[in-house]
């Protein structure tokens, strides 16, 4: 399936797959991602490999990277869950993932 995911700094991306979003996103030895994300953030809150996604079932999850400022996922009508570190969450198209000062809605 394809996510469109819609930056706070003004840019979208369609992803396919998986990936990895940051300020400058790197897989470590052995792993293998088809997509990574760049974000523009001069505040530094974003680490530079924040977040990893990707999709099972055509259900797209989320998962914290032991980012320095963590993650937030907020779905629509639901209460924020602040994301452990290498756990997966699941997520529904107009979910808010707050990455640092950042943020990206799925969709």
């Amino acid at each position: 399936d394809r996510f469109v995911l819609q930056f706070s700094t003004g840019e979208s991306v369609t992803v396919f797959g998986t990936g990895m979003v940051g300020r400058h996103p790197l897989a470590e030895p052995g792993e293998y991602f088809d997509t990574f994300v760049t974000i523009v953030d001069p505040e530094k809150s974003v680490s530079k490999t924040h977040v990893e996604f990707g999709q099972e079932a055509g259900i797209f999850w989320v998962s914290d990277r032991f980012s320095g400022n963590g993650t937030v996922v907020r779905e629509p009508d639901a209460q924020p869950r602040r994301c452990e570190p290498g756990k997966r969450y699941r997520i529904t198209r107009g979910t808010r993932v707050e990455i640092g000062e950042q943020f990206f809605i799925v969709s």
